[in-house]
Formats: structure tokens, C-alpha cells, sequence
């Protein structure tokens, strides 16, 4: 009697691979989020004033950069092994939520301390977002296919830090200082993101040294 060929348990059952439109709009809003750490530079003095912070108290200013770095340094590893356990969409989409909210409660602030925890959210949310894509691109391609896409990953958020202070400025010359954090709000909406398996398994463990350098917004001293 002839026996059909047998297929490995483990093919049968592999996880589909996001599609890479899911891809490409995480890496936007890595795009954008970078682009949050330094669009407030130029607005500081603004923000300052619109929550009610003399100029001449310009110290008191370091909690709304500080809040924003310390929230996405503190995340990184821990929402990396979140997206490992329980997918990654599902982690992008905590994330994008997570930022937008921080961005609506900036835009709203009228004292220091909301804004304070805005940015602290902001920061969080954005934290989030660069280990969760990684694991995205390991999901998408086979080891020896990474590379490029692992270096799109890194040249938007480099893209992201050049943008900032520019779109910044853009936005200051003519609204408010307040409508740079609606803009964000807006641009990382949830609807952004549209649902894809979220395939389990070791995609951060495994980019984790060839996406170091993004675990850390570069000129972070110099902005402090």
C-alpha cells in the first residue's frame, strides 16, 4: 500500500506573515513618533507659556523633554517581550492609542502637570512602537532577507529626527503651539493601522542586536 507524503506539523502550522501594508504603516507612525521627540524644541517657549511657565523659568521646562524620553527608554524591553507573548499588532495598536492619548492630553494642558504626563504618555506609546515594528519585519522575511528592510526601519526614524523641528516650525508659522499635538493625534489614529495576524514568536528576540542603534532616540543629551 502507498503512503501519500507526510508534511511536517510545523509547516502546516506555520503563522502567516503580516502583510506589507501593516509593515509600511508602522514604520510611518515610528516616523512620527520620532519626529515628536524633537518637533517640541522650537515650541517650548510656546508650551511653556500656554501652561502658564514664565520664561524666566525656563528649568522647569525639562520634565515635558524628560518625561517623553524617560517614558520611551523605560518601555523599550518591555513592551518588546509584550509584542513576543501577545502579537504585535495588538501591541502597535496599545501603542498608537497610548500616544495619541498622551498627544490629546498635551494639546489640552493648561498647567505643567498634564502636560508633564502627556509627553510622559507620548513617550511610552512611541517606545512601543520600534521594537513592535522589528518584529514585524522578522515576521515578514527570512533571516537573510532582513537587512534592507531592518535599515528602512532605522533610516525613518534618523528621517523622523531631521523632520521634527522642521514640521515644528511649519506648524508654529501658522497655528498655535497646541495644534502640533493634535496634528499627531490625528496622524497616529487608530484606524491607521488596519488588523493582520499577529503571528507569535521570537521576531524581537531575534532583531534585537541589528535594531540596537533604534532603541534610543539619537541627540537625546543635546535636547536635554
Amino acid at each position: 500500500m502507498s503512503r501519500s507524503p507526510h508534511r511536517p506539523p510545523a509547516e502546516a502550522a506555520a503563522p502567516a506573515a503580516p502583510g506589507l501594508a501593516v509593515v509600511v504603516l508602522a514604520a510611518l507612525a515610528v516616523l512620527v513618533t520620532a519626529a515628536d521627540t524633537y518637533v517640541v524644541v522650537l515650541a517650548l517657549p510656546d508650551v511653556l507659556t500656554g501652561v502658564g511657565v514664565g520664561l524666566d523659568e525656563l528649568q522647569r521646562a525639562t520634565p515635558i523633554i524628560g518625561g517623553f524620553l524617560l517614558g520611551y527608554t523605560a518601555t523599550l524591553p518591555l513592551l518588546g517581550r509584550l509584542a513576543d507573548l501577545r502579537g504585535r499588532v495588538p501591541v502597535l495598536v496599545g501603542c498608537l492609542l497610548l500616544f495619541a492619548l498622551g498627544s490629546l492630553l498635551t494639546a489640552t494642558a493648561t498647567e505643567l502637570g498634564p502636560a508633564v504626563l502627556g509627553r510622559g504618555l507620548q513617550g511610552v506609546g512611541a517606545g512601543g512602537l520600534v521594537p513592535a515594528t522589528l518584529a514585524l519585519v522578522a515576521d515578514r522575511w527570512p533571516p537573510e532577507r532582513r537587512a534592507v528592510p531592518l535599515g528602512v526601519v532605522g533610516a525613518v526614524q534618523e528621517l523622523g529626527a531631521v523632520l521634527g523641528p522642521l514640521a515644528g516650525a511649519a506648524v508654529l508659522a501658522v497655528a498655535d503651539w497646541r495644534a502640533i499635538f493634535w496634528l499627531c493625534a490625528a496622524l497616529v489614529d487608530r484606524s491607521a493601522l488596519p488588523r493582520a495576524p499577529a503571528p507569535g514568536g521570537r521576531g524581537v528576540r531575534q532583531v534585537r542586536r541589528q535594531g540596537h542603534r533604534l532603541r534610543r532616540p539619537r541627540g537625546h543629551r543635546a535636547v536635554l
